[in-house]
């Protein structure tokens, strides 16, 4: 068996902590460059590690891991390939301080490889999340679902009046079928700013294709 998890992820901050705060913006954990060890430690700790019998400190390292593998995204996965893990860390993730750690769960709550009834019941309070980017991700992943709370949740997205929210409702309106599509692209285009303009354009060009 490879290193401890508990010992890959104290390796990884120590080099966090030598890490300049003011380079760390965007994917700055892709200049780790042991992040194969780690992995396997995570994969390695599920597989030879019960949920029931996690310590806090092993939930702690479980998910800090996943906030900071938040580019590729590659630890989150292999959690839902272990429901068991998955489900049992998903409460934790819930209230965790990291907005990497709750985007990342919300995204996989979304690709239906969990009951719809657990999956809409924990997205139902990710997207009142008060980080704007988990509360679109949960909005995203409610319309993949298929959630009948999915389109008025889009018009309180909308009516935020930021700029993402707006837009995550345009698209997720428009995967939904919803029939108030057209009305809220025609409001996009009253919003008139450029993001949410050339959206809207897309969306509708996109509609008149699949109409043809």
């Amino acid at each position: 068996m490879g290193r401890l998890l508990s010992a890959e992820v104290a390796r990884f901050r120590a080099w966090a902590s030598e890490y300049p705060v003011e380079r760390r913006t965007g994917e700055w954990e892709c200049d780790y460059d042991k992040w194969a060890s780690l992995n396997q430690s995570f994969l390695e700790h599920l597989e030879s590690h019960s949920p029931e019998d996690a310590t806090a400190a092993e939930i702690s390292d479980l998910l800090y891991a996943v906030g900071r593998d938040n580019e590729m995204e590659d630890l989150v996965a292999m959690l839902a390939c272990r429901r068991d893990w998955f489900l049992f860390l998903l409460p934790y993730a819930l209230q965790v301080d990291d907005t990497d750690v709750r985007w990342q769960f919300a995204v996989q709550l979304g690709l239906g490889a969990f009951p719809f009834v657990a999956a809409e019941s924990v997205l139902l309070k990710f997207v009142r999340d008060e980080h704007e980017y988990v509360s679109r991700m949960a909005l995203q992943a409610l319309g993949r679902i298929g959630s009948p709370n999915t389109e008025s949740l889009c018009e309180r997205a909308w009516e935020t009046g930021h700029e993402y929210q707006r837009i995550m409702a345009l698209w997720v309106l428009n995967d939904i079928k919803s029939l108030k599509l057209k009305e809220y692209i025609s409001m996009a285009k009253a919003d008139g700013r450029r993001f949410i303009l050339s959206n809207a354009i897309e969306i509708e060009q996109s509609s008149v294709k699949h109409n043809v």
